[in-house]
């Protein structure tokens, strides 16, 4: 099974398992870092723009 050529061997790491061994272990842990805050800041910006909308509604600002 190892002495296959490379192309054929289907076994071993998956995706996760190749992007660990292109970037090591620091660029995993950066590349799930600013995942982790972009899902974040996300999160607070979708509720701050919930929260004006509903000002906005409030108020009868026309536009919306």
């Amino acid at each position: 099974m190892l002495n296959k050529p490379p192309g054929e061997w289907n076994g071993g790491l998956n995706g996760w398992g190749r992007l660990l061994g292109v970037v090591g272990i620091p660029g995993a842990i950066s590349l799930y870092l600013t995942w982790w805050l972009t899902q974040w800041v996300g999160a607070k910006l979708d509720r701050m723009i919930q929260l004006l909308e509903q000002i906005a509604h409030a108020v009868k600002v026309s536009g919306l």
